[in-house]
């Protein structure tokens, strides 16, 4: 692309992304914001009645947004920024741009000690990586010179880097709210990482999701409920490679579908039995024995204990 044949700009440009450095977009990638810093870099003030800044559209390695999406939401503290139409009547480059216009309050500021920052969000950056041209107009005088009969004309150059993967350590701090919870009690899992990975929380039967949470997300949380001990595993890709992080929730008083001691267990408590129970060894005990049924021998005989 050639130069317009038009002069300098008397102010100073300078461009930068967020986040930072730019990325060529990829899927599910957030929105970019831009912020061109515009200062005086001379001695004299400057006054600028207005800028006109044009973003290449496309999908090449010298476009900066994609066209499939809107241009973005600009703006300019104590300035008008507006979005200027196809087919008006002002200088603005041939070809697939969007074109944004500043106009200074009254009939111009001056630009000295403080500079101008022009934002613009929500930018749809294009996926090629490359290096694209934001080119700016400006109509500034010096003093009381008379404005000039054509803008100021300079590009920035801004580089769309290869997306890079993420690293494995992007993925840090998961944990649960509570360390110990009681039967039925809800449980809030958190975590910090990048939101264009996707989430899988995975765990035993002693954990049920709650109500509309999906146990695959690409938020930062899941919640739902315990009944008993219970690891939670964080389950990401990054790398073309699985990763995990754990958690664990101890339940005070579980509910066990089924338990089996090898060894000795002790009861301080009351203990209640809802259906039959097996002892193959002997039976003890240092109160009464009571049942509302009775007790049989091996022949299904009642037995008698003694009379009252």
């Amino acid at each position: 692309m050639n130069a317009p044949d038009i002069g300098k700009p008397l102010l100073d440009y300078a461009v930068i992304s967020e986040p930072f450095p730019l990325y060529a977009a990829t899927a599910d990638a957030p929105s970019t914001t831009l912020h061109i810093v515009v200062s005086n870099g001379g001695g004299s003030t400057v006054q600028c009645r207005e800028i006109v800044f044009s973003l290449p559209h496309g999908d090449l390695a010298q476009s900066l947004v994609d066209t499939t999406s809107g241009d973005g939401d600009a703006s300019a503290e104590g300035w008008t920024v507006e979005e200027i139409q196809k087919g008006a009547d002002i200088a603005v480059p041939e070809g697939d741009y969007a074109n944004f216009r500043a106009t200074a309050p009254g009939d111009g500021a001056s630009v000295d000690a403080s500079g101008i920052t022009i934002t613009l969000k929500n930018l749809n950056v294009s996926k090629q990586p490359g290096t694209a041209r934001i080119e700016i107009r400006e109509t500034a005088r010096q003093g009381t010179d008379e404005w000039p009969p054509s803008p100021g004309y300079i590009t920035l150059p801004i580089t769309k880097f290869p997306a890079p993967e993420i690293p494995v350590r992007a993925v840090t701090d998961f944990r649960a709210d509570k360390l110990e919870a009681a039967y039925g009690d809800c449980v809030r899992l958190t975590w910090n990482g990048p939101s264009t990975l996707e989430y899988t929380v995975l765990y035993s039967g002693g954990a049920t999701a709650g109500k509309d949470q999906k146990d695959t997300t690409t938020a930062h949380e899941w919640s739902g409920t315990v009944t008993r001990d219970t690891t939670f595993c964080l389950q990401y890709v990054t790398g073309a490679t699985t990763h995990y992080l754990t958690t664990t929730v101890t339940v005070a008083d579980p509910h066990l579908t089924g338990l089996t001691v090898q060894g000795n267990a002790s009861v301080t408590g009351g203990l209640t039995v809802g259906k039959d129970m097996n002892v193959t060894g002997a039976l003890e005990a240092t109160d009464d024995v009571t049942t509302q049924g009775q007790f049989l021998d091996p022949k299904g005989t009642p037995l008698r204990g003694k009379p009252a």
